[in-house]
């Protein structure tokens, strides 16, 4: 009996032995478990929160885009340049572009080609002034033997037309070189400037250039090519008897190239390529006339028209 009873309390004590065995074996699966997934939460949470920022940047720092700008009206002259043209003899060309709208607005034969006559000069001041805007040339260096500076045979080159300080110029950049500087860096491929021959168009891409001015960023060279445009005192020649003189309101940057005949009293050639500029509308325009046998009397009445065609349109 004595025997049975310990066996009993033996078999009693191992089944106590072994539920604490399955219990303790329960308690640390669970707490292995609860481990690894509680490391596997970590591991979500710190992905999650990694990728947080790539999910949800736009709502946090949403990406804001300008809103373009609205497009002024367009005005098309195509009207009062044809009217203009066919009321003349002679040989002419009209090309008006407005800067605003970065579009042809009007034209009239604008790829004919002429001789240049002084608006070859444009193509080379725009190079010189680039070529002190990149720093090859400076302003104070000797422009040739014309006993000036750079800078002011630049300047006198359109304020003045000074024949002598653009062919110096011309000769430092070199012909073939300029030519083809104009093709490669200009994007201008109908010109042949020493050939002295342009059309309306080219001129207008070389005046486009002269307005955006992108080689260009010096304020005091800026300020320095649009007073030589604007500001041209009568010398021996009033070079803004053409198209400036034709308009009362606005504003006109320009340059002129001409031929006149004196024994027959015409004008073998007449050229005015100007920016003109609406200040109270901040509008821009480049307007481009090329004419043969065409007085300038003719060259300052477009202007008027076009002038009288804006301010009853816009």
């Amino acid at each position: 009996m004595v025997h049975q009873k310990a066996c009993k309390r033996s078999a009693i004590n191992n089944k106590k032995a072994r539920l604490k065995l399955f219990v303790v074996a329960i308690l640390m699966l669970g707490v292995s478990f609860g481990a690894s997934f509680g490391i596997l939460m970590i591991v979500n949470n710190n992905t999650v929160d990694e990728e947080k920022p790539h999910e949800v940047e736009g709502f946090v720092q949403p990406v804001t885009q300008e809103p373009e700008e609205e497009l002024p009206p367009v005005i098309n002259f195509q009207s009062v340049i044809d009217e203009w043209a066919n009321g003349i003899s002679g040989n002419k060309s009209v090309l008006v572009y407005d800067l605003e709208r970065n579009e042809v607005v009007g034209e009239y034969n604008a790829d004919e080609n002429y001789g240049t006559a002084s608006l070859y000069k444009l193509f080379v001041v725009y190079e010189g002034y680039r070529r002190i805007a990149n720093g090859e040339w400076t302003t104070d260096m000797a422009a040739g033997v014309t006993g000036k500076a750079l800078l002011e045979c630049l300047d006198l080159a359109i304020r003045e037309s000074n024949s002598n300080c653009a062919e110096t110029i011309w000769a430092m950049i070199g012909h073939d070189n300029l030519d083809k500087i104009i093709y490669d860096d200009f994007n201008i491929s109908h010109s042949d400037i020493s050939s002295l021959t342009s059309n309306p168009k080219d001129i207008m891409e070389i005046m486009k250039l002269f307005f955006n001015h992108p080689d260009i960023n010096d304020a005091d060279l800026i300020t320095r090519i649009k007073d030589s445009f604007l500001n041209q005192p009568i010398t021996e020649y009033n070079w803004r008897q053409g198209l400036p003189s034709g308009f009362s309101r606005a504003s006109v940057y320009n340059k002129v190239g001409w031929d006149y005949n004196p024994n027959k009293k015409y004008w073998n050639i007449y050229h005015d390529a100007a920016i003109v500029e609406f200040p109270e509308d901040n509008r821009h325009y480049i307007v481009v006339v090329m004419t043969n046998y065409v007085p300038f009397q003719q060259i300052r009445n477009f202007g008027t028209m076009i002038e009288n065609y804006y301010y009853n349109n816009n």
